[in-house]
């Protein structure tokens, strides 16, 4: 267990949870995942034949079937690898173009982390507020942190395929937690989904729910910042 963080005299919240895709980092799913992979395995397929794929990929993907395999696909890395295989396999996409489509998902080069989320992290961290990343994933996403230089500010990973259960059970929120030494009740979480981020409330924590916003701009994470105050605070005015 990590030493609880000494948060300033009076703090009311000694940690932020986040959640990771859609509120610290984004993936760009768009038609440009299928042709990162089409080059980097050197197949030159025909422009509307990589738009008739994406299309068949976005089809099969809302198919019962695969909507079914990839339910609580990320307890662990090998459900969330055969979901993946399996809706590309029913989508029509070859061996090698599979595995080029889930080594891009995986790639830390592909995630991009929103503009505010350094200067918001680091600046959590800076008021001697501990920093978790609470997150349901069928990967280890800490070598994405450590590329975007962002490793050393989280103090803890709670991933649901290390832990084999998914949010919104309390056991990720209580497991970041008890990993920062610090009671549920003085933590925040901080997500985008009210079903499995909102969750944290029966958990005792505080939550803070963030609206949509397009890959590559500011998530408004600042406000973060609002709700701890300028010392780490909580501020009712």
């Amino acid at each position: 267990m990590l030493n609880p963080v000494d948060g300033p005299p009076g703090a009311r919240f000694q940690a932020v949870l986040f959640d990771f895709d859609r509120t610290l980092f984004r993936f760009d799913d768009s038609i440009a995942w299928l042709q990162a992979a089409l080059q980097q395995i050197a197949d030159p397929m025909p422009t509307v034949a990589v738009r008739a794929l994406y299309d068949r990929l976005l089809a099969v993907r809302a198919s019962p079937e695969v909507a079914a395999e990839q339910r609580h696909c990320q307890h662990s890395t090998a459900a969330h690898r055969s979901a993946h295989y399996s809706w590309f396999q029913r989508a029509g996409v070859d061996h090698p173009l599979a595995e080029a489509l889930y080594r891009r998902l995986l790639d830390p080069a592909a995630w991009t982390p929103y503009r505010d989320t350094r200067s918001t992290m680091a600046a959590v961290r800076s008021r001697g507020v501990a920093v978790a990343v609470v997150s349901n994933v069928g990967w280890d996403i800490r070598p994405i942190f450590t590329y975007h230089g962002l490793g050393a500010i989280v103090d803890t990973f709670a991933l649901s395929c290390e832990h084999g259960i998914e949010k919104p059970a309390p056991t990720l929120f209580l497991a970041a937690c008890s990993a920062l030494g610090v009671s549920p009740s003085d933590a925040l979480m901080v997500g985008d989904d009210h079903i499995n981020d909102g969750a944290a409330v029966r958990a005792a924590l505080h939550v803070f729910l963030l609206p949509a916003q397009p890959l590559g701009g500011c998530r408004g994470l600042d406000r973060v910042l609002d709700l701890l105050g300028p010392t780490g605070a909580l501020d009712n005015t």
